[in-house]
């Protein structure tokens, strides 16, 4: 194959509000594998293959991203995370309700042929726990049936 390589996304930062909260959320609740600290500042935790995620003191934030913060509702995008079958969706869920997260929506069979729960995590940022029987990630890393 040749041509210009698909870009990755290697990070996600998150902006929390207590980063030790936020750091054994990820780690105890949702089995993310710890990376590095940096004090009260920051905690990295690996989220998948090549994938970090960094949990920002959001006081911190501004210095580089400029104006951010939390306000009255919900951060306006979610983290996915696909499951090879159903019942791992419900442990998930359990797992991060056991952790501090807040129900949003229980596990269910939706209309589309999966299982799908959400959660929110201490600050509120929304988690879909989900079973799509046509979703497939080659050996290549290429996503197909979404």
């Amino acid at each position: 194959m040749t041509g210009t390589p698909i870009p990755h996304v290697t990070a996600v930062t998150l902006g929390v509000r207590d980063v030790d909260t936020s750091e054994r959320f990820y780690t105890e609740g949702l089995g993310f594998r710890p990376v590095d600290r940096v004090a009260d500042e920051i905690a990295f935790v690996q989220a998948g293959h090549g994938l970090l995620l960094a949990l920002w003191n959001v006081a911190s934030m501004p210095s580089e991203y400029g104006d951010v913060g939390h306000g009255p509702l919900a951060p306006p995008m979610s983290l996915g995370h696909n499951v090879t079958d159903a019942d791992h969706v419900e442990r998930l869920y359990r797992r991060a309700l056991d952790a501090g997260a807040t129900s949003i929506g229980a596990p269910r069979r939706q209309d589309w042929g999966g299982v799908s729960a959400c959660v929110a995590d201490p600050d509120g940022f929304r988690w879909d726990f989900v079973f799509n029987p046509s979703f497939t990630v080659d050996a290549d890393g290429r996503i197909q049936g979404v």
